[in-house]
């Protein structure tokens, strides 16, 4: 209170001996130095100095002395300048603006050797690229979205996120995967496909590999035979029955949701014939949401598996089972209601209490 009154009463005195410019210093802002400060007193600190550093003229009125914000007036001052500045966009990691290139493209591990990777810190928070190998930096999602919030200019298209492989492993497993990605009502969502099949059809082998080779739906549910405790656990539809031990049971057309994270698949187990075996065909759908800051709600359960978030469940109304998969459909304009059931994650109630304690897991 006493800082500000000293502030307010050594800007009056200021203009008393500012000199009286002319119009065209000020331009369409050209008003007395008292309307200015008037108009002034109602901005908070960044936006003001927003104004005040568009010239020097208006800097040495609102600021006569050196300017200085805390951590948050600083955050929001540069993310106002985010929006101007199309060729920079802002770091959460180390509060500060960097330059993006419009090279980063779809090979999105090249940001590891890339001269160009800004902050060192902020490559160490992705996103698992559920269906395609490489994983997705937040930087990367920002600048889609700052390009859709923002303008052309200000980062990149959204088929830079999308993305298409074939592989073949040993012994004889073929996987195909793809990305597509799009952004409804300001929220980024991301649909992946992955398709595995066995080149000769042995169920046994493909039974064999996806026990063993960890793929995730999210962070939180897995192809695999998963991880003891609380995360993840493997998709209902592919654990092992006591009768089916070495083969799979066909299913059209499941669907699930996870209970922590906006993620909601479908699974299809065909039996494709002696030559081909079982084909496996895993659809998953996720939200990101408006990716405005990495310790958003979406973000955080989507790239953590660990974490004390609020579950999903706690959302019925807006992330109820099916409503990823439901929101995706109805941009493709396919109008349906999907039937989904949550899968439930042993042990995360005690695991969310102990982080809220503190404690280590």
């Amino acid at each position: 209170m006493v800082l500000g009154t000293v502030r307010w009463l050594f800007q009056r005195l200021m203009t008393l001996v500012w000199p009286r410019l002319p119009r065209s210093t000020l331009g369409a802002f050209a008003l007395p130095p008292e309307i200015i400060l008037m108009i002034t007193a109602y901005l908070p600190s960044p936006s003001r100095l927003c104004l005040a550093i568009t010239c020097r003229t208006l800097y040495d009125l609102c600021f006569p002395q050196h300017s200085c914000l805390n951590t948050a007036e600083k955050e929001e001052l540069l993310l106002l300048l985010e929006k101007d500045t199309a060729s920079l966009y802002f770091c959460h990691y180390c509060t500060e603006l960097h330059r993006w290139c419009t090279r980063w493209s779809n090979s999105i591990f090249t940001w590891v050797l890339d001269e160009d990777l800004p902050c060192q810190t902020s490559d160490r928070n992705a996103l698992r690229a559920f269906g395609i190998r490489n994983k997705i930096p937040y930087h990367h999602v920002r600048l889609v979205m700052n390009r859709h919030f923002y303008g052309p200019s200000h980062g990149l298209p959204l088929k830079k996120l999308e993305d298409r492989c074939s592989s073949t492993y040993h012994p004889g497993i073929v996987e195909s995967s793809s990305r597509h990605a799009c952004i409804i009502d300001g929220k980024l969502l991301l649909h992946s496909v992955i398709t595995l099949h066995q080149s000769r059809g042995s169920s046994k082998i493909l039974r064999s590999f996806v026990d063993t080779w960890i793929f995730h739906a999210c962070e939180h549910l897995t192809l695999g035979k998963g991880k003891p405790s609380y995360s993840p656990i493997q998709l209902p539809e592919l654990v092992k029955g006591k009768d089916t031990p070495g083969r799979y049971v066909a299913c059209d057309q499941s669907c699930g949701s996870c209970t922590l994270c906006p993620t909601d698949y479908c699974i299809d187990i065909t039996w494709s014939g002696r030559a081909k075996g079982y084909v496996i065909k895993l659809s998953t759908y996720h939200q990101l949401g408006g990716c405005r800051s990495p310790s958003d709600w979406s973000w955080r359960t989507m790239s953590e598996m660990l974490t004390a978030e609020e579950p999903r469940t706690a959302f019925p109304l807006e992330y109820g089972p099916g409503s990823i998969r439901d929101r995706w459909n109805k941009a493709e304009g396919i109008d349906s209601r999907t039937e989904c059931e949550w899968i439930e994650i042993p042990g995360l109630q005690t695991y969310r209490q102990r982080r809220m304690q503190g404690d280590s897991v």
